[in-house]
């Protein structure tokens, strides 16, 4: 193993065993939407996992498209402003034409169609219960108001897949044991897949499923909330942002 690589690799390990015994660490930004920064350390101040954890009986995923913004690419920010979200973040792959690869729902919309491609899985949210499916399993149903199709798959039912390494900046949605919707976005950290799985499975964040999103330089982040605010930049404008705002009561 390259010294670098060793180097980096003690680094997250002992962010994850510092951050590991304080499980419940968690700051309430708004109603059903919790963050926290699992990478920041006194080795690596300028390295963060920032997570969210979100609660579907507060809040709401959507799709905003580049379309919507009468724009072929734009960038995650751009989206925010747009849509007045809480939380917005980098969807999943595109193609050389701009346009989004795999399944794309927003307000029970369809924008793209499905794709059959076995490694991927279907993050979508249907009577305000999150789920991630394969391609084989998932059934279209217009109680779907939210999908997002990407790749690889994670976690399946808490265990982590045989996934290929690389490192690159990440951002991923989960799904934790008790139901939470987890946005997890990468700054100055770049990990492998299997890193990034093992992150999501930890006591810290505790996901059973999880999904992979568009990575590298498309992996972006912007929250706006009355005491919170954060813009994680991307080096390059998407296809689509997955937005986050509140159930109107």
């Amino acid at each position: 193993m390259p010294r670098q690589t060793f180097i980096y690799v003690l680094l997250l390990v002992a962010s994850l065993l510092s951050h590991a015994t304080f499980a419940d660490n968690w700051r309430a930004l708004a109603r059903g939407i919790e963050y926290r920064d699992l990478g920041s350390s006194l080795l690596s101040p300028w390295s963060h996992i920032h997570v969210f954890r979100i609660d579907l009986k507060d809040n709401r995923l959507d799709l905003v498209t580049a379309r919507d913004l009468s724009k072929t690419l734009a960038s995650v920010n751009e989206f925010g402003y747009h849509s007045h979200a809480l939380l917005s973040i980098n969807g999943g792959f595109f193609d050389q034409k701009n346009q989004p690869l795999g399944l794309r729902i927003g307000h029970h919309r369809q924008h793209s169609p499905l794709k059959q491609i076995s490694w991927w899985g279907i993050f979508y949210i249907k009577n305000q219960k999150a789920r991630i499916s394969n391609h084989t399993h998932y059934e279209a149903d217009k109680q779907i108001d939210f999908a997002v199709q990407s790749g690889p798959r994670l976690l399946i039912n808490g265990n982590i897949v045989t996934l290929r390494e690389g490192f690159a900046e990440r951002s991923a949605l989960g799904i934790t044991h008790d139901g939470h919707v987890i946005i997890l976005v990468t700054q100055n950290s770049p990990m492998t897949t299997t890193a990034l799985a093992k992150l999501l499975q930890s006591p810290a964040i505790q996901c059973k499923n999880a999904l992979n999103l568009d990575g590298g330089g498309s992996s972006q982040l912007y929250a706006q909330m009355p005491s919170f605010k954060m813009n994680v930049h991307g080096f390059s404008n998407v296809s689509d942002a997955i937005i986050v705002k509140p159930i109107a009561s």
